[in-house]
């Protein structure tokens, strides 16, 4: 039995922003059928969702297996406040020009 403030932990929610660089159109197209249903699209590449820490642990497990890590590339970043920033990704990526504000 959970008390209140397990609760409260479990269904706080968290701003979610993901991004991807997907070269087949049909992987494309699983990729954006998937995560409509996690959130909304605000970009043609991306995403935005406010997720349980549930929800996102399930996106982070489906998210990849709709890319090919060698020509796609995926960000998935969790804003947990307004002062910290935790990033995942798969595929592609470049760190040399991660700016943060």
């Amino acid at each position: 039995m959970k008390n209140s403030m397990t609760e409260n932990i479990d269904e706080k929610k968290y701003i979610i922003l993901i991004i991807y660089d997907i070269v087949e159109n049909k992987t494309r197209g699983k990729m954006v059928k998937l995560l409509n249903r996690y959130g909304v699209r605000v970009q043609k590449s991306a995403f935005e969702a406010n997720l349980t820490r549930k929800q996102y642990s399930r996106l982070l497990q489906e998210a990849p297996k709709c890319i090919d890590p060698q020509t796609d590339s995926l960000r998935i970043y969790i804003l947990s406040n307004y002062l910290a920033v935790s990033t995942w990704g798969v595929g592609l990526t470049n760190t040399d020009d991660v700016i943060i504000i």
